[in-house]
């Protein structure tokens, strides 16, 4: 009996969604299965373009453009760039994102490394009404956000190692993002800014968010605070998730760190905060100390508190830390606290 293509036999809308489950690179090889394959991945609504290799050259951005050219899908529901190595210039990496942001892209990510030359975003991505979701990350990658941003639908905004403008440019950008519900922010040292405070003003708020992670770094150890964090809070009603990260070198070294017992509680921590996640903490500064207590204690919704202590190959100072922060209040009582223990050897 002969084989049976059952395969090619099935709905163009089934075929769309098992191409969009694997990279673009592979959907565009089943042009040369038959007729009846030879236009399907035109229309795929997801592309997704990842080159890892160490070996660096020009073969990703050509494959990008040349299939970007052939797309015919009239909506574009995401486009995730990866490139770490190869070589990536400036008018490549903008006309992708414009055709995007031109086709209503819902999420938009880029992670590439390889930028040989600074590279500002097209302005039409600040202005899109159909973007959901969008990740950057990259060193030269640059967060040019004019004077009137309007992001209406963004959610979920990741922001990995990018360069700013200016000192208010993501502050411009958070002002005109009323539907974000997630924010994860890595800097680099060479950001280009000397203080990255969210919600510093009490007119920005969050009324969405549920998610938020904040790393601390010793990119400006003279202003090292967590004052900011508990504006944001107070501006982030309904949040859920708290993620806290620290560069290592301020759990493991004096350095400043500035936080004052707060007048009033965030509303967040009365009720909706269930998950709290501080990762490498020192504990040896009070202020740090008192900052984990104050959230413990005042957290009525917490379901989980996972306190991760810097590495250290000291054990018996680790499990002092630990016993302390197991000895603090929490006004949930239904709350797990874990406090898992890693020794360098």
């Amino acid at each position: 009996m002969a084989d049976i293509d059952r395969i090619s036999e099935l709905h163009d809308d089934l075929l769309l969604k098992i191409l969009s489950q694997v990279p673009t690179k592979k959907a565009v090889t089943t042009m040369v299965l038959s007729k009846r394959w030879g236009l399907v991945w035109t229309m795929v609504p997801k592309l997704k373009y990842k080159d890892t290799r160490k070996e660096g050259d020009k073969s990703v951005w050509c494959l990008i453009n040349k299939s970007l050219q052939l797309h015919k899908a009239c909506v574009l529901e995401s486009l995730c760039i990866q490139v770490n190595h190869q070589f990536s210039k400036a008018e490549d990496v903008g006309k992708c994102v414009s055709y995007a942001v031109d086709h209503c892209v819902r999420e938009l990510s880029l992670d590439i490394s390889s930028l040989s030359q600074i590279v500002l975003l097209p302005p039409n991505v600040y202005a899109s009404k159909t973007l959901v979701e969008l990740i950057l990350a990259g060193h030269r990658l640059v967060v040019d956000v004019p004077s009137l941003p309007c992001l209406p639908s963004l959610q979920k905004l990741i922001l990995i190692c990018v360069m700013y403008k200016d000192q208010n440019s993501h502050v411009r950008l958070l002002e005109n993002c009323p539907a974000l519900r997630h924010l994860d922010v890595l800097r680099d040292m060479s950001d280009n800014v000397s203080r990255f405070i969210v919600a510093y003003c009490s007119a920005i708020n969050f009324p969405r968010l549920i998610k938020f992670k904040l790393h601390l770094s010793c990119s400006n150890l003279s202003n090292s605070s967590l004052e900011p964090l508990f504006l944001f809070l107070h501006n982030s009603p309904i949040l859920k998730v708290l993620t806290i990260s620290c560069d290592p070198a301020l759990g493991s070294k004096d350095l400043p760190l500035s936080w004052n017992q707060q007048s009033s509680v965030p509303g967040c921590l009365l009720s909706h905060l269930e998950i709290f996640v501080w990762e490498k903490f020192g504990g040896r500064r009070r202020q740090e100390r008192e900052c984990v207590a104050y959230i413990l204690a005042n957290s009525k919704c917490l379901k989980m508190a996972r306190i991760s202590p810097i590495c250290s190959d000291n054990l018996e100072e680790k499990e002092k830390m630990v016993e302390d922060l197991k000895s603090m209040y929490r006004v949930s009582a239904s709350s797990q606290l874990e406090t898992p223990l890693r020794v360098t050897t």
